[in-house]
């Protein structure tokens, strides 16, 4: 019946439930002889049929490659790239494409490098031989490549470890998308980034605020081991930036009891104009736990905050902060009763629990 689905799915005039149907069945039979089918359909427009096309693939897995890999030698140029966005679906299963998308990293055509470049990341630590050539893609001018590059090192995570002093050099690239990819990718790779977090922090003083925004989002992404920033990142909660306070107090709130030092810092915050820094604040303080006991008072008072969104986060910071917030049950309780967001009286009753019992 295969034959017969593959027929459904491509005909335009089928409806889009029965070709969606179509896709699902040849995803279940699991047969190569679907994968042509499958891409044709995936760049048609129609998105559900595209998004169960996508699916299908997934199912079929391995026994995709091969033929992938046949299309991947193409010599139309859009053939090369569907090929090799398709391995990308398949993940670490396309473990076994790695040597032939890493020749394509050097197609005449940027779009099948770049469609390479993406399933290499996508595929994990098991295409962590192409780090070298992604660490050359960092130097590179165009941004969308370093962009694509970093990215990729991000999916191969902790194994890209030798790509980091290319991944720094690149924090204070001019093109925000590029910038956003190498902070997301110091975060995978996680805490071997730490031995350049001085130099990172150092950068949180740089003209641009959209730079100094992502710098403070890469410290927050290595998480515990940037406690070395913390003097840095309580500094620029006085930024004149509100997203940039906002992205250090986020910051903050990821490295944890580490960043306890800057609970008087964040306690200044309380009063900030600014509903998403409030917020931040809040949860940052949630994040550090039962050291922002210093807070509680004006957490109390962001219990009557207008914004639902600043309650909740106080409601939980709170909550984090345990038995020395044993003041504030009154308030808390009021909040788990009456307040007009569902998400809030949640919060309030799972804060009072924390409090109550850690206290009992």
């Amino acid at each position: 019946m295969v034959w017969f689905w593959r027929l459904v799915l491509t005909r335009d005039w089928v409806p889009a439930e029965m070709r969606v149907r179509a896709a699902n069945k040849l995803g279940e039979a699991k047969s190569p002889s679907a994968i042509r089918s499958l891409l044709q359909v995936r760049h048609q427009g129609n998105t559900p049929v595209a998004e169960a096309a996508v699916a299908a693939m997934k199912q079929i897995g391995v026994a995709a490659v091969e033929p992938l890999l046949k299309q991947l030698t193409h010599t139309v140029p859009a053939e090369r790239a569907n090929a090799a966005e398709a391995l990308g679906w398949l993940g670490k299963d396309a473990r076994p494409a790695v040597s032939e998308l890493m020749a394509r990293l050097s197609d005449p055509q940027t779009a099948v490098r770049i469609r390479a470049c993406e399933a290499l990341g996508r595929i994990g630590p098991g295409a962590v031989e192409s780090v070298p050539e992604f660490i050359n893609w960092l130097k590179d001018r165009e941004p969308r490549l370093v962009e694509t590059a970093a990215r990729a090192l991000g999916g191969i995570g902790p194994l890209a470890k030798d790509a980091l002093p290319a991944l720094i050099e690149q924090i204070t690239n001019f093109d925000k998308a590029a910038r956003e990819a190498v902070a997301e990718a110091l975060g995978k790779i996680g805490s071997l980034s730490r031995i350049f977090v001085p130099k990172l922090a150092a950068q949180l003083h740089h003209v641009d605020a959209d730079v100094r925004e992502t710098i403070a989002r890469a410290l927050g992404g290595i998480g515990p081991e940037a406690k070395a920033a913390v003097p840095m990142l309580s500094e620029q909660l006085g930024d004149v930036d509100r997203a940039v306070r906002a992205a250090c107090a986020k910051a903050i709130g990821q490295i944890g009891p580490n960043a306890a030092a800057a609970v008087p810092r964040l306690i200044e915050l309380f009063n900030d104009k600014d509903y998403g820094v409030r917020e931040h604040v809040a949860k940052a303080l949630a994040g550090i736990g039962p050291a922002s006991a210093p807070a509680v008072r004006g957490l109390m008072k962001l219990l009557q905050d207008d914004r639902g969104s600043v309650r909740n986060s106080a409601v939980e910071a709170l909550g984090a902060i345990g038995p020395a917030a044993q003041g504030a049950v009154s308030a808390i309780k009021t909040l788990a009763e009456k307040d007009k967001y569902a998400m809030v009286r949640d919060a309030a009753t799972k804060a009072l629990s924390s409090i109550t019992s850690a206290s009992t």
